[in-house]
């Protein structure tokens, strides 16, 4: 499974439509198996849409996204968690323990930044 999260630089992006680079994680079980980071900067909204399909991402934990969005990801089968605010690495956590839902704010006090190396 692939999930991406947009990021303003350790903490999940207010807004997916604007995000600078997007974090994607690849999960075996409960386990990362592979990470990178992508820059978004300058791209419109459908080459994020893009890129999303493109790397097969399977599900995105977002913040802000507005419907059109919404119904695209759905069309082509990338589930959302939106409305996530927070640390972007207490967000992955939460999610690969099955607790992640749309709304939650995730702390981060005690996380350590994002590394982008490979696995």
């Amino acid at each position: 499974m692939k999930v991406a999260i947009p990021l303003f630089k350790d903490r999940i992006s207010p807004r997916f439509d604007v995000c600078p680079e997007i974090w994607i994680i690849e999960l075996n079980n409960e386990e990362v198996i592979n990470q990178e980071k992508c820059t978004m900067g300058g791209f419109n909204l459908q080459q994020r849409l893009d890129q999303l399909t493109s790397k097969r991402v399977d599900k995105i934990i977002c913040g802000g996204i507005d419907n059109f969005c919404m119904d695209h990801l759905g069309k082509i089968g990338i589930d959302v968690i939106y409305n996530v605010a927070g640390q972007a690495r207490e967000a992955l956590n939460l999610f690969i323990k099955g607790v992640l839902q749309p709304g939650f704010y995730c702390d981060g006090k005690k996380e350590e930044p994002i590394s982008f190396e490979k696995n």
